[in-house]
């Protein structure tokens, strides 16, 4: 029981969470003001020489920071053609590199993409993903949490703003001999080695589909209090965005312009470290309670009714615990100014025991359960990465006929006498 309630936590917050560099000298310190937005890096003035880690600016996409643990700013700036000044008053040193690209910053060309997206109302997305995962330690829980090393999965949606409604589709295919599962025992549960997920989220309901039977089951959030804080975060304007990003440490840089299929394109890069995504998370979640949302949302009719006490949690020893590098490279169309595709490079490195010990303080264990928690540690590391294109803009959303879709209530009923006259 510990080992499903433990597996189906790791699942549900790893899909939901879908996070001092040393000086070489000493001297006054100084800030470091980076395309008008203040930097986080130690700074050091020496011989009238500002001075900063390799490692704090190797957080830039783009720059080529070189083997040196310390480097000189602005030597290392110019001679990748950017601009250096010094702001005596303020003790600032100014650096402004891949800043601007025509008419726009990459901040303003971001911020207006996304305005622009929105007033076309409604795109067409297709992904394919890639992930893979390790696991380094503990023998025991590798058998807990097994995985397989790679995964690949293919994803369809179909967006819109106004009224809001969105469509996903996503085919996975799993590496069964890897799992230890059997090409007889999945077609005996009625599946094969391609999974394949639909939602839709209309009308203040989201509905998903049964891979079974082909049935959609709805959830309405209608009155759901707990729904306005996501519903919210839904509704965040770009502009919002770009300020959440600076808060959190995030930069938009300018890469090398692209020619994909005929068109011109001009390309923005960001990187998101551990600290950044933390502090993203937080901003995002903060007033969101997803214990009552889960509990709102029906999550005990799930059979995860002991979810909700322990998720939050297992969200912040999550956060606390993980590394992050996320980089994002995004390609705007220089005649539209929209954004036509994204690549995500993600890898991500999580402490289970952490977690397992974080699940159990708010679980009443017997000693048998909690013997099952290791001594030993052991680390996931994934690696994703997901190149997106939208398409289609301003067309409306083609979504799935959801007339005979049942509630969750009818749904969960209905397996409840099936299973009843199973057993007579």
């Amino acid at each position: 029981m510990f080992r499903r309630k433990m597996g189906l936590t790791f699942l549900v917050v790893f899909l939901v969470m879908l996070l001092a560099t040393p000086s070489a000298f000493a001297a006054r310190e100084a800030k470091l003001i980076f395309n008008g937005q203040e930097y986080k890096a130690d700074i050091t003035i020496k011989d009238g020489v500002s001075y900063a880690s390799a490692k704090a600016l190797a957080k830039i996409p783009g720059l080529e920071v070189g083997d040196d643990p310390i480097v000189p700013i602005r030597k290392l700036f110019e001679s990748q053609g950017g601009e250096v000044s010094w702001d005596q008053d303020n003790w600032q040193v100014i650096v402004s590199w891949r800043e601007k690209s025509g008419d726009f910053t990459a901040d303003e060309l971001a911020v207006k993409s996304s305005e622009l997206l929105k007033e076309v109302n409604s795109y067409k997305l297709k992904a394919y993903t890639t992930m893979e995962f390790q696991l380094e330690g503990n023998e025991a829980l590798s058998k807990m949490f097994k995985m397989p090393s790679k995964i690949e999965a293919n994803i369809e949606g179909d967006f819109q703003y106004e009224p809001m409604a969105m469509y996903i589709k996503q085919t996975m295919k799993l590496p069964l001999e890897e799992l230890g599962i059997s090409p007889e025992e999945m077609e005996a549960a009625g599946l094969t080695d391609e999974i394949v997920t639909e939602m839709v989220w209309q009308d203040n309901a989201i509905y998903q589909k049964d891979t079974n039977t082909g049935v959609w089951i709805y959830q309405d959030l209608t009155g759901i209090e707990e729904m306005q804080g996501f519903n919210s975060l839904m509704q965040i304007t770009p502009q919002q965005s770009l300020e959440m990003m600076k808060k959190a440490g995030v930069i938009n840089v300018f890469g090398e312009d692209v020619v994909r299929n005929g068109r011109e394109y001009y390309t923005i890069k960001n990187y998101i470290d551990t600290e950044s995504y933390r502090s993203l998370t937080e901003q995002l979640l903060e007033n969101i309670d997803f214990a009552s949302l889960l509990a709102a949302l029906g999550a005990q009719a799930q059979g995860v009714d002991d979810l909700g006490p322990y998720f939050q949690k297992v969200v912040e020893v999550m956060l606390n615990s993980m590394s992050i590098d996320y980089r994002v490279d995004t390609l705007i169309n220089k005649e539209t100014l929209l954004t036509d595709y994204m690549t995500l490079d993600l890898e991500m490195t999580v402490d289970l025991k952490q977690m397992m010990e974080a699940i159990a303080e708010t679980m009443e264990l017997g000693e048998d359960e909690k013997a099952e928690i290791p001594e030993s540690p052991m680390l996931l590391k994934l690696k994703m990465k997901v190149d997106y294109q939208l398409y289609d803009y301003g067309v409306e959303p083609e979504l799935p006929d959801l007339s005979n879709a049942i509630s969750q209530e009818e749904y969960i009923q209905q397996l409840m006498e099936n299973m009843s006259n199973f057993e007579e």
